[in-house]
């Protein structure tokens, strides 16, 4: 392998590592959380706002962990990543085991917040739809 092509194997390597070669995971979710900003630039990111199901895997203020499935409106895949919220949604009100659906909207910075999020154990797998503010 020469020193041009070595580069190019790393990153593509570590690509493949980043986006989910395998559907399976040995890691816990709590483990596949990172406080690094998520790299997005795989994904279709076609709309600024989306909404999906998912799972609270850890809480802590201003943030929630999510086991999500594919995210209507912008294109990403199904994992589990570390959100942010906005606006008025308070993270501390979940808990580790919550299923949810929740909507997410992309800030300046390119990054994916909370901006709307309900308990569907307690209000029903429908309870989003009065919170949602965009076209299917």
């Amino acid at each position: 392998m020469t020193l041009k092509t070595l580069p190019l194997s790393l990153i593509a390597t570590l690509g493949l590592v980043a986006c989910g070669g395998s559907e399976t995971s040995s890691a816990s979710p709590s483990e596949t959380i990172t406080d690094k900003p998520m790299d997005h630039s795989g994904h279709d990111m076609s709309g600024d706002t989306g909404h999906a199901a998912g799972t609270i895997v850890s809480v802590a203020e201003g943030e929630l962990g999510i086991d999500h499935g594919p995210i209507d409106g912008i294109g990403m895949d199904a994992m589990t990543m570390l959100f942010g919220t906005m606006g008025d949604v308070d993270a501390t009100a979940f808990e580790e085991g919550d299923e949810v659906s929740f909507m997410v909207k992309r800030g300046r910075d390119g990054s994916y917040r909370i901006m709307a999020i309900c308990d569907t154990g307690e209000a029903g797998t429908d309870c989003l739809d009065g919170m949602m503010q965009h076209d299917h």
